[in-house]
């Protein structure tokens, strides 16, 4: 059963789009004050003109009339050009404060959200329980108890309002916040997850196993979503051999292809692709990027990982009518997996919120689970559960100094 009786408040950025037009006090009087002295300043400047023509106005004369301008129209221009400048910071402020309250707000609402749905899935394995054999008991036990211990955390946050305005929330910037919003979409599909794991025990095999590494998954993506928010602490995703190992290899950390978007181009092997279609991935600490790239004649997939210490070449294999790929065995979750005969072993599996975009529109919070194999020679091997079907994609790790990359020039260059 998954809450939807409550509303999240509106994204920090539309919050600050709807208070963009609104003006301060301080700001609309600076330009009632800039209007009166532009006006005075007209009029007394227009008066000197006049009298130069008429020649009713002399060297002496003129000065005298410059000195009024300066004395009658000054103070006003230089009283409302400083409430103005003032009004803006104001502005500023009063839409940064508003940007940070929306987030508490919305966290307040992820946090009920996410408590009562993490108490609903620890009495439904508590119910369960008893009726189940005893190895799958004993881990919907376990599971039960660490989602009370999840759920006491999230209803408990480590930090108070007034705290975290002053002095946390200055430390997230744009990127973070969105971040932010991320992991509430993953944590909460996450925790929904586990209903449908629940349900399966004693009657799969690996259902034990999958729930008791989807609860542990979700509790390490709360903690790190309460060390961001709460303490303004971002990870940076790598493992620490994977740090030591991207420090040593023969690669460019990557910024380009990072921005890559719709209709750029990638050169590999002497064959130029077309940006047709890009996936971000999110993983908590996690993240990264996919490519859909085509040639005219076939599709290719450019991964980049790790903040471009890792990337990737893949093929798309193909699933048949029943969602089956050909030549493909799997040894359920955390185990081996073989393709056309070749035996790879598992790497790593989790699950992410993904965000899809192509020339046919954009999709965000898409829910899907992944593992990942390494097999003979460097080959890779990922397999990926999406909401309407799997993905399998098969292919080797490659150079930075392997790609070219072409970005469509903006429009007037």
């Amino acid at each position: 059963m998954t809450g939807g009786g409550e509303r999240r408040p509106a994204p920090a950025g539309a919050a600050q789009t709807a208070g963009a037009t609104t003006t301060t006090s301080g700001g609309t009087l600076g330009t009632v004050l800039l209007v009166i002295g532009a006006v005075v300043g007209a009029l007394l400047v227009l008066w000197i003109l006049s009298s130069l023509f008429t020649r009713q106005l002399g060297p002496g004369g003129l000065i005298l009339g410059l000195l009024l301008v300066a004395i009658l129209a000054g103070p006003f221009l230089g009283a409302g050009w400083y409430l103005r400048r003032r009004g803006a910071s104001e502005q500023a402020e009063a839409q940064t404060y508003s940007a940070r309250r929306g987030v508490l707000d919305n966290d307040r609402v992820v946090r009920r959200e996410l408590a009562r749905e993490l108490g609903q899935r620890a009495d439904a394995l508590t119910r369960a329980a008893p009726a189940l054999p005893a190895a799958d008991a004993a881990t919907a036990q376990r599971v039960a108890g660490a989602l009370r211990e999840v759920m006491q955390d999230v209803q408990a946050p480590g930090y108070d309002s007034t705290t975290w305005l002053e002095a946390t929330a200055a430390r997230l910037d744009s990127g973070q916040l969105e971040q932010l919003r991320r992991y509430d979409d993953l944590v909460l599909e996450e925790v929904r997850r586990l209903e449908g794991l629940g349900e399966a025990l004693g009657r799969e095999p690996q259902a034990a196993t999958r729930l008791s590494e989807n609860a542990g998954l979700l509790a390490q993506h709360v903690r790190e979503r309460e060390a961001l928010l709460g303490r303004g602490e971002r990870t940076s995703g790598l493992t620490p051999q994977e740090i030591l190992a991207a420090g040593v290899q023969p690669r460019r950390r990557l910024s380009t292809p990072l921005e890559l978007g719709l209709e750029d181009a990638v050169t590999y092997n002497l064959d130029d692709y077309v940006v047709r279609g890009v996936i971000t991935y999110f993983a908590g600490a996690r993240q990264w990027r996919s490519y859909q790239l085509h040639d005219g004649k076939a599709e290719r997939w450019l991964e980049v990982r790790g903040d471009g210490a890792d990337i990737a070449w893949y093929e798309l294999r193909p699933a048949g009518p029943a969602g089956a790929v050909a030549g493909l065995a799997t040894a359920g979750d955390g185990g081996p997996a073989t393709l056309d005969g070749v035996a790879f072993a598992p790497a790593e599996s989790g699950s992410a919120s993904v965000g899809v975009q192509s020339a046919a529109g954009q999709r965000e919070g898409v829910f899907v689970e992944y593992q990942r194999y390494r097999g003979p020679d460097g080959r890779r091997l990922v397999v990926e559960t999406w909401p309407d079907g799997k993905r399998v994609l098969t292919g080797q790790g490659i150079a930075r100094d392997d790609l070219d990359l072409w970005t469509k020039p903006a429009v007037g260059e």
